[in-house]
């Protein structure tokens, strides 16, 4: 492998007739508010202004870039250094546009035609940096010198607009002004501070610039720069070595369809968890369990010895992304048939309790299910076991999850494994027997119950004590013709009546129907029972049956014990049908 390197500037690689593409393999733009702003100090930092009002520059290093090509290269791919060099594209544009709001369009121009854009030898236009992941949003609303202001339909183009927004405040007359510690910039100033800025990045940042000849050689290159973590993640490098794999891109990119696709459906619901998150989890249920820094070793070992297809790879990624992102961040639509209205109701539960570690097990829970392996009642029960443990176990205790995600993925490997109905449901009760020993015990779940606290400025534990509540009308409505759908949270004793930590302890709350919450408002105990009657919720007309005389802290901490008790008792001393014993 031949490599080439020289010490470039800016101005020496964008002032030449050259256009430099981020190839397909490439990671997505990424870069964070925060290190737009650190790069954005570091490069402000070295324009210094004397006491004369004299501007000088300090010249700045901002690492390698890595290239496929040569000198006679018209084209060049970008192999390392996309982000930055994007994001230098970014602040440049911003700076055509704020040469656009003080009249001069000289300067735009200028900056735009030879750092931004450029003609070909027919007088064509062209952009220098080329991405096609964005296109036409980073080249018409970021790049070009007459923006049309689209709004971003994907996550990378929203990422590239805030890069965008930030570098255009940044470059506002206040802000200069305070970062150059100047009392007022007028018309003259302001314009002399944006050219130190366009020097100072144009002609003072210098770059590392390598060249080599071959594409392949820079997937080998893009992976040895990356190898150690340090810029990309294990999904970057599994990215690229699969793309690697995929020489032809006619008639369709077909690598590059099924990423984005992977990517949109793991973006497409809010609670997901990242696209790493997803790659892990899928990994850790079919292969084996890992750490999120161990998984592209794993998966080249596999890779090499030939036990990975990129196609099958790729197309199973994708089409288990789709269940991944139901079972993580479920909806009612998702489940439209009555029976299966308890599976949304179990997941969703595991939503509120912010817990991941089992999605690898029931990712393949369903997909045992899809294959006829497992009843609809198996699925349900297994589901209501597994919400009431995290219910207690995590939400509740919070205690130590130590070997627990490394159970769900041996279980889920088993479930892949399965070859019939028996050795399913046999994974299934071997799982459920382990989780029931960890099973918190009736006084740690009351100590943990009695931590439960919603006020005004509390509200961290709302949803939760929602679901509390729910769960217990749901045990304790003798019909199924009513079903709380929505709860609000009422005080019983006021939160202006006490400054005290336990007027917010769930003791002293109550389920009521938004109207009647508004009619209790801050009214006395007494007032407030003869409100509590109108409510349908089995839990307010059991408290006024036989209200006590009084309402304080004793009550309240008896009422919390109260609670907690029938919450334990109700998940785990009730007879439960096992999985086995179910039936659709």
């Amino acid at each position: 492998m031949e490599l080439h390197a020289y010490t470039r500037t800016i101005s020496d690689l964008f002032s030449v007739k050259k256009k430099y593409v981020v190839p397909r393999f490439q990671r997505e733009y990424s870069w964070t508010k925060e290190k737009v702003s650190e790069l954005w100090d570091d490069i402000v930092s070295s324009i210094l202004m004397n006491e004369d009002g004299e501007l000088t520059h300090e010249e700045y290093f901002i690492g390698s870039l890595v290239l496929v090509g040569d000198d006679k290269s018209v084209s060049m791919q970008i192999v390392d250094g996309q982000q930055r060099l994007t994001t230098l594209t970014i602040l440049l544009s911003a700076l055509c546009q704020r040469f656009v709001e003080i009249d001069r369009k000289n300067l735009a121009e200028s900056i735009y035609e030879n750092y931004i854009a450029g003609k070909d030898d027919d007088g064509n236009y062209y952009f220098k940096l080329e991405n096609e992941t964005p296109k036409p949003f980073f080249q018409t609303t970021i790049q070009h010198i007459d923006k049309r202001g689209e709004l971003p339909s994907s996550e990378e183009e929203n990422t590239l607009l805030n890069s965008y927004n930030e570098f255009y405040s940044y470059t506002s007359k206040n802000l200069l002004a305070k970062k150059f510690r100047q009392l007022d910039i007028d018309d003259e100033l302001y314009e002399k501070l944006l050219k130190a800025i366009r020097d100072q990045v144009v002609k003072y940042l210098k770059v590392i610039f390598i060249t080599v000849g071959e594409e392949d050689e820079a997937y080998t290159i893009f992976e040895t720069l990356n190898a150690r973590g340090m810029d990309l993640s294990f999904v970057d490098l599994i990215k690229n070595k699969v793309f690697k794999s995929f020489n032809t891109i006619h008639p369709d990119d077909f690598a590059k369809t099924k990423w984005k696709e992977l990517r949109s459906v793991i973006t497409s619901r809010d609670g997901v968890g990242s696209l790493e998150t997803f790659v892990r989890h899928w990994w850790i249920a079919r292969y084996n369990y890992t750490s999120a820094d161990n998984v592209y070793k794993h998966f080249k070992k596999l890779w090499n010895s030939g036990e990975i297809d990129s196609k099958n790879f790729l197309e199973e990624l994708v089409c288990d992304a789709a269940l991944y992102a139901k079972i993580s961040s479920p909806i009612s639509e998702d489940f439209k048939q009555q029976e299966e209205k308890d599976i949304y109701k179990s997941l969703a539960a595991l939503k509120i309790f912010n817990i991941s570690q089992q999605r690898p097990f029931i990712l393949s829970l369903f997909k045992a299910w899809q294959r006829k392996y497992l009843k609809l009642g198996d699925v349900k029960n297994t589901l209501s076991f597994l919400e009431k443990f995290h219910f207690s176990f995590n939400a509740i205790c919070s205690m130590r999850p130590s070997g627990i995600e490394g159970s769900y993925s041996k279980a889920a490997r088993q479930l892949i494994e399965a070859t019939d109905k028996h050795s399913a449901r046999k994974v299934i009760e071997e799982l459920i027997q382990q989780l029931s020993a960890r099973i918190p015990d009736r006084d740690s779940f009351s100590e943990g119950f009695s931590k439960l606290k919603f006020l005004k400025g509390k509200t961290t534990q709302k949803k939760l004590i929602q679901y509390v509540f729910n769960y217990l009308e749901s045990i304790k409505q003798t019909t199924n013709e009513f079903k709380p759908d929505s709860i609000t949270l009422e005080h019983i004793l006021s939160q202006s009546s006490s400054s005290g930590g336990f007027v917010g302890s769930i003791g002293n709350l109550l389920p009521i129907g938004e109207k009647l919450n508004e009619s209790a408002g801050n009214k006395s105990f007494i007032e407030k029972l003869e409100i509590y009657k109108q409510s349908n919720y089995a839990l307010t007309q059991e408290f006024t049956k036989n209200p006590p005389g009084t309402w304080g802290k004793e009550e309240i901490e008896s009422r919390t014990r109260s609670l907690a008790q029938d919450c334990y008792d109700s998940m785990w001393n009730l007879d439960e049908s096992s999985p086995e014993d179910a039936s659709s």
